[in-house]
């Protein structure tokens, strides 16, 4: 990312308050995506003494793709849009938990997109060397989200 980049996580995400997982966008490009979040006593789906489930990985994951959307729609003028993950075929973590005080970069690789804007990432959570999480994910952008919602699109 370039340093003089005003592109933060929270202009390049929709979500807000404590749905906003990710605490930075740490670089980027066309067709990747680096986040971090570190795991706090406050952080979101944290209990207070293991850390974060590691299956909110997978969450952290789709933060990160929805990310790259986001700084596509940014860079282009306008706001970051919704985009609705589809799933994922596979997620394997290393350890049950993300520990209190692991900071965490969350990377998401672009595999495929096509025209109807279907997307698929593979993605990995990272502490410092140790890959912690892999896995993929599957996402959809329309340009009307609302249209989609109401299924007349």
């Amino acid at each position: 990312m370039n340093s003089t980049s005003p592109l933060t996580i929270g202009t390049v995400l929709p979500h807000v308050g404590r749905m906003l997982l990710l605490d930075e966008l740490r670089d980027h490009g066309p067709e990747h995506v680096s986040c971090g979040v570190t795991i706090r006593a406050g952080t979101m789906f944290c209990d207070g003494v293991h850390g974060v489930p590691a299956w909110v990985g997978l969450e952290y994951m789709a933060q990160a793709c929805c990310a790259f959307s986001g700084i596509e729609d940014v860079l282009a003028g306008g706001k970051p849009g919704i985009a609705l993950l589809l799933g994922s075929r596979s997620y394997k973590s290393e350890a049950e938990w993300f520990p209190l005080g692991a900071a965490l970069q969350v990377r998401a690789e672009l595999q495929m997109r096509d025209e109807s804007d279907f997307v698929a990432f593979a993605c990995t959570i990272q502490e410092a060397d140790r890959v912690l999480a892999r896995g993929d994910v599957k996402a959809y952008r329309p340009k009307d989200v609302l249209a989609v919602i109401r299924g007349s699109r």
